[in-house]
């Protein structure tokens, strides 16, 4: 393990002082990842989708999704190793390409992550409010509710990266025993029941009542493709963590092997306690259904676990949110950069960028009809970004050829190559791939008219910062004025 020093030294190669405090051992890294990802956060919200698609097959959807995006996982965790720095996407893209390609992809993460934090903390708020009043929570209170959850987050990051981490702990300590107690009780009860593993087997539309069509395979892939992210978050705190070249591409590896295994248990105990497959495809929410029927008195304990996991995840969130924010903010690629970039010297955060989120966050709960106008934005953006983040892993010239530059460090052996040449060009595929199921397949959502909703609010978001590069980020760039600091006069004309 390297020590403090050694790692500022590190860091320093690449043009920065170290200003964040390095606290974030193996676990907690790991744990971070794995927050955001939150296998309970992600099926409890989404496993209706999934089954309506095709049935009790959609446990193999899970496990294509997994399988695409260990591919994924894999690019960034060398990435991560090479170039260990806040802000991941945009340093790597704009370290491996330019400056341009860096701010294209970082604006993309940016969206993901600003519109995915609130819509965590209203899944939270929404649990909460069905324990305080069942049945009687209307918009106002869910309103008040996701309000009050955003704001104790935010005053928990303020408290420092420390806590954070404590916090985190306990709640994916909390995540993991939860899954593996739930997934355990619906396996056990479904193989008593003799439900398996032909339950995994039940194809089923539920619009059609027939076998699904490619669109509803397609479609049954999203539920996959909207829990199994955030597994990068690892490396935006890169920064924080100690000894990251080595803690940090673990982290990432065994957050999403981890999450995506136990969320194939789960599933698979949960499709294995089907009685009724068409009942439980026309319920609202057929995993609580399942549940409260399988735990019966243990139900409120599983809410209670649940609840403290999706507290987890929205730390996790605003922590990668924030320091992203730092990082573009740290090179003047926002506007605003030099308040954003501010660090708290007592804690070692960037707290402006905390609150930053914080307001945003609030603004939207406040001022949008519903969340789903925003959200939607969350998983195209991100995919989006994974896509440009591997089409610069695979444009990029070979590591061997360009150790050393911008404080970069390779390890001998061809993997590196390998990992350019084979595997970063079929998780580019994969990741547009995902991109076109979820822009192209329409999707009707409650009380919204389009059926195409998450291709037009990230062409919305994608507007807004084409204006911002072109108004201000372009000149910055092309004066040298921005960008990061050992590449602002080699990449200061444009591509």
């Amino acid at each position: 393990m390297n020590p403090p020093d050694q790692d500022a030294e590190d860091l320093g190669r690449f043009g920065y002082d170290q200003q964040l405090r390095r606290t974030l051992g193996g676990f907690s890294s790991f744990a971070v990842a794995f927050s955001l990802i939150s296998v309970f956060t992600g099926v409890f919200a989404n496993f209706g989708h999934g089954l309506r698609q095709v049935g009790g097959a959609v446990v193999w959807s899970w496990l294509a999704v997994l399988a695409g995006q260990m591919l994924v996982a894999v690019v960034m965790a060398d990435l991560a190793r090479r170039m260990p720095l806040s802000g991941y996407g945009y340093q790597w893209a704009g370290r491996l390409l330019n400056p341009h390609c860096g701010f294209a992809v970082g604006w993309l993460l940016m969206l993901q992550l600003l519109t995915g934090f609130p819509g965590i903390c209203a899944t939270l708020a929404s649990q909460v409010a069905a324990v305080v009043a069942p049945g009687r929570a209307g918009p106002p209170m869910l309103t008040a509710v996701t309000l009050g959850v955003i704001a104790l987050v935010t005053l928990t990051q303020l408290w420092g990266m420390r806590l954070t981490a404590r916090v985190n702990d306990i709640g994916v300590w909390t995540e993991l025993i939860g899954v593996a107690g739930v997934s355990g009780l619906l396996v056990t009860v479904a193989l008593r029941a003799g439900a398996l593993p032909e339950a995994m087997l039940q194809a089923r539309e539920a619009i059609s009542g027939s076998a699904p069509g490619p669109g509803a395979w397609a479609l049954s892939l999203l539920l996959g493709a909207w829990c199994l992210t955030g597994f990068e978050a690892a490396a935006d705190l890169a920064e924080e963590t100690v000894d990251p070249r080595r803690t940090v591409p673990r982290a990432i590896l065994a957050s999403l092997l981890g999450s995506g295994l136990a969320g194939a248990v789960l599933l698979a105990g949960a499709v294995g306690c089907i009685v009724d497959l068409p009942a439980m495809q026309a319920s609202d929410n057929p995993l609580q259904d399942i549940l409260r029927q399988a735990t019966g008195p243990w139900w409120p304990g599983v809410l209670a676990v649940v609840a403290v996991s999706i507290f987890a995840c929205a730390l996790a969130s605003l922590a990668a949110t924030s320091r992203l924010l730092f990082a573009l903010a740290r090179d003047r690629m926002l506007p605003g950069a030099g308040w954003l970039a501010c660090v708290d010297s007592r804690h070692g955060i960037p707290r402006h960028a905390v609150l930053f989120v914080w307001a945003v966050a609030s603004a939207l709960v406040l001022g949008l009809p519903t969340l789903d106008l925003v959200i939607q934005i969350s998983a195209v953006g991100g995919y989006l970004a994974y896509a440009g983040i591997m089409l610069a892993a695979v444009l990029s010239p070979s590591p061997h050829r360009h150790a050393g530059r911008s404080g970069e460090r390779t390890s001998g052996g061809g993997g590196g190559g390998l990992i350019r040449r084979v595997v970063a060009p079929l998780a580019l595929l994969w990741s547009l791939g995902l991109v076109a199921a979820l822009t192209l397949t329409p999707m009707a959502l409650p009380g919204i008219a389009t059926r195409h909703l998450p291709a037009l609010s990230t062409s919305v978001g994608l507007m807004v910062g084409a204006v911002l590069y072109f108004v201000v980020i372009r000149g910055r760039l092309r004066r040298g004025e921005a960008g990061p600091p050992d590449r602002r006069t080699a990449d200061s004309t444009e591509p």
